[in-house]
Formats: C-alpha cells, structure tokens, sequence
C-alpha cells in the first residue's frame, strides 16, 4: 500500500508540473487531439485503452481511455497492465535474438538438435525444422493441438497411424506461410532449453530489470497486480484480473512442458511496450542501453526468403515482425497485432520516420480490415499526420 500510494502522488506531482509548464496554444492542441482520439475509441466501442506515440524515441503523446474494471468503476491510467496477446511474440524476439547474438541459438539450425527428440514434418522428414522458420511463421506447422508434454505431441506428430500428421501442414518447411501459434510458443520452449531458466524470468533479467519495466508472464508477480485490466467481448467481462493472478505459472526451466508462454501472456503497461517498440523502431536502444545490433535489426525486418537460409518462401512476417503496407497507405510500416478474448493490442512502426504507435485495449471491436483491427487503423491514420513530421 506505501508503494502504491508513493506511485501515485508521484504521478500526481509530475502531471501537475507538466500541466503548467504547457502553453495555452499547445494544451488546446492537445485537448482537440484527446477529443478525436476518445471519438475514435467511443466508435470503435472501446472499453477501456490506451494509445502512445514516440517519435525518434521520446514520448510525444499519450491517452488513456474508460475503464479497467467496469463494475468497480477503476479507470484505466498510465498504471495500467494489458495482456497484450499475440504482440508477446514481438516482445519476446528481442530476447530470442540477443541469444542468437550471443551463439546460444542459431537461426537455421534443427530444432531437434535443442531437444533429446526428433521434430520433424512427417510430410519432409529429411527437411530440418529452424526457429527462422518458427518466427516467420513458415515453418509448416499447424494449430490442430497438443498433449500437455511436448514429446507426446511430437510422437504423436511421428505415429503416421495416429491421425496427428494433422500438426503440419503438407507443405515443405520454410516453403509457405501459415500463422502458427503452436510454432511460435516453440520459441520459448527452445530458449528455456539452452538458458536453464524459465522464459520468465530469463526475460525478466535480460529485458525488464535493466529497463526498469514492471511486466511478466505471471500476473502475481507484477508489482502493483490490482492494476490488471480485466478482458471485455462485446462490452461483456469475458475475463477477470483475478482470474489471471489465479493462475500459477511455473519459474523453472521446463522446455518440455513450456511450450505455448510465448504465444501471447505478457503482461505490460503501454508505455513500458512503446519503449521497446522504439528499440525496434530505432537503433536497437532504449535510453543509451543496447538490447539489440543494428545488424539483428535489419534481419528482424527483412523477409527471410531473400536471405538464402532456411526460408524459401515469402511471408509478412520477418522475425515475429510483420511487415505491413495497408494499415497506413502508401507508407512500409512494422510491428504486430494481438487479439484476445475481444481485446487488442496494435503496435506498429516506421523506420524511416521514427514514429511509434502503440494501442492497447481490454476490450473494443474486433471488426478488421485487411487483418488489422479497424479501431487500430483509425487511431494510427490519425495521428500520424500529427506526430510523424513527415
């Protein structure tokens, strides 16, 4: 309770500061962008959200939007924590790749070689599986289930009279695009095989403590955990906060069993996500620290077909980054989307501009438009021509 309170009126304080520091001409400008921004959120039939824009790696803006707990009335605020679904992936790519930095993992190499098993499509057993494959989303795999074990799975995927040849998809690995869930939790299964540690806690020490963000794979963990937001479908509470500090997750390395956490179960604030968006965005920093190369970057980015590895085939994705021409037209933009239980996080960026969007909502429509929520495109069309400089 001290801990919080102190948060607080440090908030307060700081909001105070900047309030009056704000001439009178920019804080209209500012009060006419918060109006289209609620407008844009009250359409897309938000419950609660929150948007920020950085751009060249400084917060420019910023908007928090109804609320995180409908029935108690608690608001949505800067405090906020979103389980951002899918953008996980994205999340969780930075630390993936500083391993393949460091020579613990190799992007083309066989999966099975992480394993003391064999992961192979039944369809190509001589075609090695790779975790370029698994982050560009090619890797044949298919979203037709597991066992609670990843070997049982994986036998099962081998037992030609099983029926389970339905895990992959008859298509040669590296060869076709098809969005696989099941491929992508295999990540953090893999890191947690060569690190020792859970994918919580090596994310934890890699990412979150030396960046001073307060986010985690397990709710309770989180430092003020009643700021959870609670998921909302249709306007309807489809998932509690406590619900999620209900749930256990395991700190130990277990690449067997863990192998769905890089799916889509961080939990973030939205400021904390846009900063290492920026990294991305930007030069591969946040605030003077390094957490990727310059070099990672460029291959994070690019599509992996033209990089004469283990991916022939074209795909949106680079390295669990999508590569995005509709959301914004006429401009190449980056990042990821996640839905869940009738909430989504929007994320996207532009290099060659430094500007960062980032989205965050427990509940709004989940209506899209060629794959990007509406809400989404809306709020990024704009704002861009507000805060991008181009």
């Amino acid at each position: 309770m001290v801990r919080r309170f102190l948060f607080f009126t440090a908030m307060c304080m700081l909001a105070l500061l900047l309030t009056s520091a704000i001439a009178p001409a920019v804080r209209a400008e500012i009060e006419d962008t918060d109006a289209i921004v609620d407008r844009i959120f009250r359409n897309g039939k938000a419950t609660g959200a929150s948007m920020v824009i950085m751009k060249d790696g400084k917060f420019v803006y910023a908007r928090d939007y109804g609320m995180r707990n409908v029935r108690e009335k608690l608001p949505v605020d800067e405090s906020t924590y979103f389980r951002i679904a899918s953008v996980t992936k994205m999340v969780s790519s930075i630390v993936l790749l500083q391993l393949v930095e460091e020579g613990l993992l190799d992007l083309d190499r066989d999966i099975s070689e992480y394993y003391n098993y064999p992961i192979v499509n039944p369809y190509f057993p001589k075609v090695p599986l790779t975790l370029r494959q698994l982050m560009s989303h090619t890797s044949s795999l298919s979203e037709s289930g597991g066992f609670s074990k990843l070997s049982s799975t994986v036998s099962q995927m081998l037992n030609r009279d099983s029926g389970r040849k339905n895990n992959f998809h008859k298509v040669k690995p590296g060869s076709v695009f098809e969005y696989s869930n099941f491929g992508a939790g295999l990540t953090g299964s893999i890191a947690e095989a060569v690190s020792g540690m859970s994918f919580n806690r090596l994310i934890t020490q890699r990412l979150f403590l030396k960046l001073d963000i307060d986010a985690s794979f397990d709710a309770s963990a989180l430092a003020v955990p009643d700021e959870i937001a609670s998921i909302y479908s249709n306007g309807k509470l489809s998932r509690s906060s406590q619900k999620y500090l209900n749930e256990t997750y395991e700190e130990t390395a277990s690449p067997d069993t863990h192998y769905r956490t890089t799916v889509g179960g961080l939990f973030i604030r939205s400021r904390d996500l846009a900063r290492l968006a920026a990294a991305l965005c930007g030069n591969g920093t946040v605030d003077g620290m390094r957490l990727l190369d310059r070099k990672t970057l460029e291959i994070m980015r690019a599509p992996q077909y033209t990089l004469g590895r283990s991916v022939s085939g074209e795909s949106p994705y680079g390295l669990f980054l999508e590569r995005n021409t509709q959301a914004l037209p006429g401009h190449v933009i980056y990042g990821h989307q996640g839905m869940n239980n009738g909430a989504s996080t929007n994320v996207y960026f532009e290099p060659e501009t430094g500007f960062v969007f980032v989205m965050t909502t427990n509940g709004c429509s989940m209506t899209r438009d060629h794959g990007v929520v509406v809400l989404a495109q809306n709020l990024l069309r704009a704002t861009y021509p507000l805060f991008s400089g181009d």
